[in-house]
């Protein structure tokens, strides 16, 4: 909608600005060194070992969120021809730079579940309560991001909905999305004016993170004890049913397998691994 909001604030420092969606993504990792300190406490685990731990998840989870964006965002063969056009440089300068547009979050839980389950096994050997434990601060920092970097979708003008004149909103000329939506459906998007209206998806995502995002804080912050594990449980759970849901009402370009889209397929996989877990971990009554 707004992608240039924060573009004053780089200006006045004389830094490059790297767009909206990239500026709230870096705001969402800072973000990570409090929780990690409230978790390090709640969850009874090393603060050192915690505070270090972002320091190996966010790299990873950043160039595994670029891979899945070329591989299964319908975007392989632009990126190929680019890579034909302009050579290997092309690789790391667009298609693997973390730095650049195009990030897919199943891909960066992927690094970020790869790079922290690594780490930790390291920092808690042949320590699986530790293990659940970890990932359940892990679940929280997770959470807290994704509401954020779902705003800056919204400003950037990505991952938006379907047409609708009732919950639709319309996005101004010029923008990133009008012209996306040209390339979908040219016969009703005019490149002189504001798009049709269309459902921001990207707030209604947002709103739902923000809500698990909550729940998972009230659950930690909560006296009566929780199994560690439960709370990646209702994580995994939660955000797989509403990703599900709400990639029904998305209309951007994305991959695709049958009737569902490729995040789709993931979040059935990925609720089947929250559910076990949940059976394993669910309090007794």
């Amino acid at each position: 909608m707004k992608s240039d909001l924060f573009k004053p604030i780089f200006d006045y420092f004389g830094f490059r600005y790297p767009g909206a969606y990239m500026t709230i993504l870096f705001f969402s990792f800072f973000m990570t060194l409090p929780i990690m300190v409230f978790s390090s406490k709640r969850f009874d685990l090393s603060f050192r070992k915690m505070v270090g731990m972002p320091l190996v998840i966010v790299p990873c989870a950043l160039v595994f969120s670029k891979i899945f964006h070329v591989f299964f965002d319908g975007m392989i063969t632009t990126y190929i021809n680019g890579l034909e056009e302009n050579g290997i440089s092309y690789l790391f300068k667009v298609m693997l730079n973390p730095f650049k547009p195009g990030h897919v979050f199943y891909g960066g839980l992927f690094g970020g579940f790869l790079a922290g389950a690594l780490f930790t096994l390291a920092a808690y050997p042949h320590d699986e309560k530790s293990f659940l434990k970890t990932a359940d601060a892990a679940s929280i920092c997770v959470a807290n991001g994704l509401w954020l970097t779902r705003i800056g979708c919204f400003l950037e003008g990505c991952c938006f909905g379907i047409p609708s004149r009732i919950f639709g909103i319309s996005f101004p000329r010029g923008s990133k999305t009008m012209f996306m939506l040209y390339t979908l459906d040219p016969e009703h998007t005019s490149l002189v004016s504001d798009t049709q209206p269309i459902i921001p998806t990207q707030l209604i995502h947002s709103f739902s993170n923000f809500v698990i995002f909550v729940v998972l804080l009230k659950l930690a912050l909560s006296k009566k004890p929780k199994n560690p594990g439960y709370i990646s449980a209702v994580f995994l759970i939660s955000y797989s049913v509403t990703r599900f849901l709400i990639e029904f009402l998305r209309f951007d370009s994305r991959g695709s397998f049958l009737m569902f889209s490729t995040s789709q397929w993931i979040s059935v996989f990925l609720f089947i691994g929250g559910w076990k877990l949940f059976q394993k971990t669910e309090p007794e009554k």
